[in-house]
């Protein structure tokens, strides 16, 4: 994106600033190694006592610049320096590919630890935490600080080693998980996972809003008929257009009367949304949002038997990820491969509110600026544009759009057939597996040799990219090429204009025809883009408007013979309108759909305190003690005006335990009577046991409840999710009910996992406890 006013004027200052850093670049090239080292301490020990200052931060700058070039042999230029000032200040630096956003780094996560923080860096993947842990890291040691990988796949020794580092590289997922497994432990001891105080996030764009809303899950398998799935897909196949009504927009699939009925008579029911039928009505939603939301060599692939996810941003096919709540096997069922167990979520955390927990965040990539509103409403971070060090001296051409998809694949081989006789290198963007075939097989009738690169030959990415600037060489790719690849050009092609882009689609987000038009261009070289549209194009076929539609119509009645582009600037319009209506929909889709996991977060963090909490104490017989007397209370309270349903809850608690009294005299005792008999029994059992071992015991037991009893919450809130949209039918605010019914579930859930856990402490038999 171009710069702004505002991003003209923060750039100027930090220009500034980058300035005096670079007048000061002889200051520390006397120095040696130890003289730096000394210097690194000498601030850590400073900074402790009080805030770095404008002045110290050029000086800091000043001394990672002269690091890196002898470590790296990499002096950063004045922009680069700009992104870091931006970095350091808590913002996204903008910044295009191949303008060294890898060195940058370097400066803002020195000073943060000077500042005293931990810091995290998240790449896109382990490979290039790796490979920017070896580069990056390098310089970071030369000045005397601690650097670490943090990968799958390592033991909690291992982990805890990592995490000791002053700097650890590694993947949001890897981190996330960490910091759920932590919360899992029964001994403080046992957890990894330090203080979130900083994180650097590349690639920023696609993993804080294309990442978001994708939920970390530790889970283990659920038992379920799984012969279910098979038996609604059948169901499903038989439904009628009559029969149910397809929000494409908001991802919503949901019968009619007609498919209501069909679905009952199907099932031998007599209502599908009676409560002991949810198992019934869920499967059957869960085959028609297979069928009508999830589209094959879209939304997945299928190779070799199984369904794999594809990365709606990337192109990417995401090996070992599955749909969550039964959505996968239901695409299992529809594509009649083998179906798969179903797994229980045992905790989970969205990526979005993961980073949301560190105290500051900042992060780099190439294209931010669209996303700016959602970076501030979410993670209260701005977006500036960094001007490049080199200008870009690619040719970006103006779409052409044509009437019909035949018209745009006869103009993207006429496109193609002419650079290709030149020698210039080609890649032609898709946005889909299905398209990108479309394409390949015109190419093929056309005689254009080319390589294609999509989700179902992933495996060959590196040599693909690696040839795809060689001299007459045509390329084909899904977005996959579009983000991290650097597709380098052979000597021969900088005179023939460089790497030709060709765009097939406008997709639903500028940033990822952007990020495909970033491929051409690169640090100074020469490159030429351009989109081949069509009216017939999901992203127009989706817009939906009325007087749009009607216009499009009678331009196809008119002038649809014409193998010509549309010369209209309305056209041109609608198409950039359409792109933006849909970015402003998905924004509104992902803004609701934090609203909705708002909910669990803020249960989740209650639960995981309290579980802090117990693994902090030593002395478990105040807090065992507390939760009786709140139990003990609520059991036998003389406000509950049906005696049989406190009788039962009497019963409930003191069944099975060695209670001296009767529950016959029990029920004569008066409230106050009843909880001091409990607590004073309680007292006295507790005594017959070893210190250690009665603390140990009732930590246990509260952790196993505790932590039971929040997988079954998780799978009540999940249900209820899955409903709630058709409160809005009743005229009731879906969002509203969820958090009315979801506050209720939760309290339910807590009070049920004390009930259980005070009824375990009266329990507790000394006499049957085996010592040894």
């Amino acid at each position: 994106m171009a710069q702004t006013y505002d991003d003209r004027k923060i750039v100027k200052a930090y220009r500034d600033l980058a300035r005096e850093v670079v007048k000061r670049e002889d200051l520390y090239r006397l120095m040696d190694q130890s003289a730096l080292q000394e210097q690194t301490q000498h601030w850590l020990q400073k900074f402790q006592e009080r805030e770095i200052t404008e002045r110290d931060r050029i000086y800091i700058f000043a001394l990672v610049r002269e690091a890196a070039r002898r470590v790296v042999g990499l002096e950063a230029v004045m922009v680069q320096l700009i992104g870091a000032f931006v970095l350091g200040d808590g913002k996204i630096a903008e910044m295009k590919t191949g303008e060294g956003k890898t060195l940058v780094s370097l400066f803002v996560m020195y000073i943060e630890i000077l500042r005293g923080n931990k810091v995290h860096l998240v790449t896109a993947n382990e490979y290039l935490a790796k490979r920017d842990r070896e580069e990056i890291g390098r310089v970071l040691e030369y000045l005397g600080l601690s650097v670490g990988l943090n990968v799958s796949g390592l033991d909690k020794e291992q982990k805890q080693a990592i995490y000791k580092a002053d700097v650890i590289y590694g993947t949001a997922a890897e981190f996330g998980f960490d910091y759920l497994r932590d919360n899992m432990v029964r001994q403080t001891e046992d957890k990894v996972q330090t203080s979130l105080d900083f994180v650097l996030i590349d690639e920023a764009d696609s993993i804080l809003i294309d990442e978001a809303r994708t939920p970390l899950l530790i889970s283990d398998r659920k038992e379920e008929d799984l012969t279910l799935y098979g038996v609604a897909d059948t169901l499903v196949r038989t439904m009628l257009t009559d029969d149910y009504e397809v929000e494409e927009k908001k991802r919503f699939v949901w019968l009619h009367d007609a498919g209501i009925e069909k679905a009952q008579r199907f099932w031998d029911i007599d209502s599908l949304y009676a409560e002991e039928h949810q198992p019934l009505h869920r499967i059957t939603t869960l085959l028609l949002r297979a069928h009508f939301l999830m589209h094959k060599d879209k939304d997945y692939v299928v190779l070799d038997g199984e369904v794999l996810i594809i990365d709606p941003h990337t192109g990417r096919a995401l090996p070992g990820r599955r749909f969550n709540d039964g959505l996968h096997q239901a695409i299992e069922a529809k594509e009649g491969v083998e179906v798969r167990e179903e797994s229980r979520t045992l905790a989970t955390i969205t990526v979005q509110n993961y980073f949301r927990m560190y105290k500051k965040l900042s992060g780099m990539t190439g294209t931010a600026k669209t996303e700016e509103e959602e970076f501030r409403h979410i993670y209260n971070m701005d977006v500036v544009v960094i001007p490049t060090h080199l200008r870009v001296n690619r040719v970006d051409n103006a779409d052409e759009v044509f009437y019909t998809r035949e018209q745009k694949g006869e103009a993207i081989v006429r496109e193609v057939s002419w650079l290709y006789e030149r020698g210039q290198p080609i890649l032609i963007g898709t946005s889909s597996i299905k398209s990108n075939e479309w394409v390949s097989e015109l190419l093929l009738k056309a005689g254009i040799p080319h390589q294609v690169l999509n989700a179902k030959n992933h495996e060959q990415e590196a040599e693909i990219i690696a040839r795809a600037g060689k001299r007459g060489m045509v390329t084909l790719a899904t977005n996959m090429a579009g983000r991290g690849t650097d597709i380098k050009l052979d000597k021969g092609v900088y005179t023939l204009g460089g790497l030709a882009v060709i765009g097939t689609e406008r997709h639903e987000s500028r940033r990822i025809d952007l990020q495909l038009m970033g491929r051409s261009g690169r640090r100074g070289d020469p490159g030429f883009s351009k989109f081949i549209l069509s009216l017939d194009d999901e992203l127009v076929d989706h817009f939906d408007n009325k007087r749009w539609e009607s216009y499009i119509r009678r331009m196809k009645r008119k002038y649809n013979f014409d193998d010509k582009p549309v010369h209209s600037r309305k056209v041109h319009q609608l198409v950039i309108e359409a792109q933006k209506r849909l970015e402003g929909s998905n924004y509104d889709i992902r803004k609701d759909l934090l609203a909705y996991d708002e909910v669990i977060d803020i249960q989740r963090k209650k639960v995981y305190e309290e579980r802090d909490r117990l693994l902090g104490i030593d002395k478990l017989g105040a807090f065992s003690e507390r939760i009786l007397r709140e139990v003990a209370e609520d059991v036998f309270s003389e406000r509950e005006p049906d005696l049989d349903a406190r009788y039962a809850k009497m019963g409930e608690l003191l069944g099975g335990t060695k209670f001296p009294y009767s529950f016959d005299q029990v029920t004569l005792m008066s409230q106050e009577e009843a909880i001091e008999a409990l607590i004073f029994w309680h007292r006295k059992q507790r005594t017959k046991f070893p210190t250690g071992t009665i603390n140990q015991i009732e930590k246990e037991v509260y952790l196993n409840l505790l932590d039971q009893m929040w997988v079954m919450h998780l799978d009540q809130m999940v249900q209820l999710r899955e409903g709630i949209h058709l409160r809005a039918y009743g005229q009731q605010d879906p969002l509203v009910m969820y958090q009315k019914e979801g506050a209720e579930l939760f309290t339910n859930f807590q009070d049920r996992y004390h009930f259980y856990f005070a009824h375990a402490l009266l329990e507790l038999d000394p006499e049957g406890l085996v010592l040894g």
